[in-house]
């Protein structure tokens, strides 16, 4: 495949219409089963929105964005117990169109989002639970997140991380 031009990707938030009629294949059959499956109920029980990636009319990536909390264990100028954040539950690429800085681009996008989002609510963070391998949090490493407690959760199937949205 060749390199995409990003000024034909739309973003849009998905419903149980458009989600009936989609193909989508990111190679990882959890992440799969979630859009394809799973979405409906995360969209019933408004657990989480969910955001298509298209490219010429085609889903090409997706997320998932819902409240949180997060515990920070560095000091900020306020000290609150937690602190209000925006979850990314789940995000994936098609795997013909992965390594080529799309998940980047959506990462973009969604703090812009936030950041729009700010101006009405309280947020102050992304957080997400990466999948526990070297490439997926070496990819949201070089997106600007941190681990929570990078020690602690070396052997988990996930490691949660966040990103600040204070920080430029």
């Amino acid at each position: 495949m060749d390199d995409v031009d990003c000024s034909k990707l739309e973003i849009i938030k998905a419903n149980k219409d458009i989600l009936s009629s989609i193909e989508f294949d990111c190679g990882d059959d959890d992440l799969n089963e979630f859009l394809l499956i799973d979405s409906f109920s995360n969209i019933d029980n408004s657990l989480s929105k969910i955001y298509l990636c298209l490219y010429n009319d085609n889903v090409i990536g997706f997320f998932s964005l819902s409240s949180d909390a997060i515990k920070i264990n560095k000091k900020l100028e306020i000290e609150y117990p937690e602190y209000p954040a925006i979850k990314i539950g789940r995000l994936a690429i098609h795997k013909d169109f992965q390594h080529m800085h799309i998940g980047s681009i959506l990462i973009d996008w969604i703090v812009g989002f936030c950041l729009e989002l700010r101006k009405d609510i309280g947020i102050r963070f992304l957080s997400i639970d990466a999948y526990n391998s070297d490439g997926i949090i070496s990819f949201y490493e070089k997106n600007l997140f941190e681990a929570l407690q990078p020690n602690k959760n070396k052997n988990r199937r996930n490691m949660p991380m966040y990103r600040d949205l204070c920080k430029k």
